[in-house]
């Protein structure tokens, strides 16, 4: 029997089995609100609002469509009326917010090559599927990418970098820019940061936020104060989640650092507290990493975490390709992180916490992975190609103040920064 008269059918059965296993892998699946198993996700029809971290948008993309909205309608503000005051004609108009979240493809080939035109079938199946588990596992990692780059600058790679798009005909730059989280707050901040979301402008708010950021001391580590801090900033400006972990509400997720957590851990108060604790994450999700519960703020350690390099001016991530190193327990790639300098000075790097509300992520999927196999030259070379289309956004809700001039709303989550430690074992 030829061989591919065969391979297109394991193919089909592996891809079914493989898709549950890259959103078990993924730590940011086990946040969305397909892990609920909930009905179908609403369109920008329905006008309901993300419950998960992770919230995944299905609708029919038409051609020229890349972008799914998302609105928010904010409380009404005016005094009413009393006794026999007229009523009539003060109606008044809420206000309306939207998020635009955009998706773009992403492929990803494998070479899958045999020896010969005429192999045993059972050897270039063999092949495929190990081709086939190596390519879930990059888009696993890519997926990963994706979300912090988006809870950090607002959207992944592939939709707010010009050069994947620049092949279109009719959309020739990337239709989302990078923009720095909205909220933002550190150890000792007792203002918010000066900055211009009405004519935004990266390189001056990353100007802006460095020159906050000096501020911290390197003294200034994630302390069970400084969680307290985080936990008390969520409180006041992300909407919260409505889990449960056994018998405690979780309200809101923060992902923290290796070396956060190592500080926390330290924090002899914080031993304290989590000596004897009830069970630590919750029992219908399977995050690991869970270190503990904080006044309804479930404390999670991510491996893959990035940082604010102030020498540099530039956030750096855990990626397959761009690591600095590769961490050998874990198998990925790891940055290298220097010590925060003096208090005032823009020297070394920063760690970042991301506290986690309702919907801090929306992500229009069109279709998750897929896979096509390529043959030429007479069958003797082969490839398998993965293919997904889907788009990672920060929820920004977009609007105009009263003034006419526009803003930017988040109320889905923030980010915390602390000074890198001088690493000691």
């Amino acid at each position: 029997m030829a061989i591919r008269n065969i391979a297109p059918g394991m193919l089909k059965t592996w891809s079914k089995r493989k898709t549950k296993d890259i959103r078990l892998s993924s730590f940011w699946e086990n946040l969305s609100n397909r892990s609920e198993q909930l009905p179908s996700i609403p369109n920008a029809k329905d006008h309901k609002v993300p419950k998960d971290v992770l919230h995944y948008v299905q609708t029919e993309f038409q051609r020229g469509t890349y972008s799914a909205t998302i609105p928010l309608l904010e409380n009404l503000r005016q005094d009413g009326k009393g006794g026999l005051q007229v009523a009539e004609g003060s109606g008044e108009t809420p206000e309306a917010l939207y998020a635009i979240a955009f998706w773009n493809v992403s492929r990803k080939v494998a070479n899958v090559n045999t020896e010969g035109v005429e192999n045993e079938a059972t050897k270039y199946l063999e092949a495929v599927k190990e081709a086939h588990s190596m390519l879930m596992d990059w888009f696993a990692e890519d997926n990963d990418f994706g979300c912090q780059m988006a809870i950090i600058e607002g959207g992944d790679r592939y939709i707010t970098t010009d050069k994947y798009w620049a092949d279109y005909q009719e959309q020739k730059v990337a239709p989302l820019s990078k923009l720095i989280h909205p909220n933002i707050a550190f150890p000792g901040m007792n203002a918010a940061i000066a900055r211009n979301f009405a004519n935004y402008s990266y390189a001056s708010d990353m100007a802006a936020i460095k020159t906050a950021l000096a501020a911290l001391a390197p003294s200034d580590g994630f302390s069970l104060a400084a969680l307290d801090g985080a936990i008390d900033y969520a409180r006041r400006f992300v909407k919260p989640l409505s889990w449960a972990a056994g018998s405690e509400k979780v309200n809101y997720i923060i992902l923290i650092s290796p070396m956060q957590a190592l500080q926390l851990m330290r924090d002899q108060v914080w031993i304290d507290l989590m000596r004897g604790a009830e069970k630590r994450g919750p029992d219908n999700r399977a995050i690991s990493g869970v270190l503990g519960i904080r006044h309804g703020a479930l404390i999670v350690e991510d491996m893959r975490s990035p940082i604010l390099n102030l020498a540099s001016n530039a956030f750096e991530y855990v990626t397959v390709t761009e690591a600095n190193a590769s961490d050998s327990f874990y198998g990925f790639g790891k940055l290298n992180r220097s010590p925060k300098g003096a208090a005032g000075q823009a020297t070394g790097t920063v760690e970042i916490a991301r506290v986690l509300g309702q919907g801090a992520i929306g992500v229009p999927l069109v279709h998750d992975v897929e896979f096509e196999r390529n043959e030429k030259d007479f069958t003797f070379q082969k490839e398998l190609c993965g293919i997904q289309a889907c788009g990672h956004n920060r929820l920004d809700f977009k609007g105009k103040n009263k003034d006419g001039t526009g803003r930017v709303k988040n109320i889905s989550s923030a980010l915390y920064f602390t000074s890198t430690p001088a690493i000691s074992y």
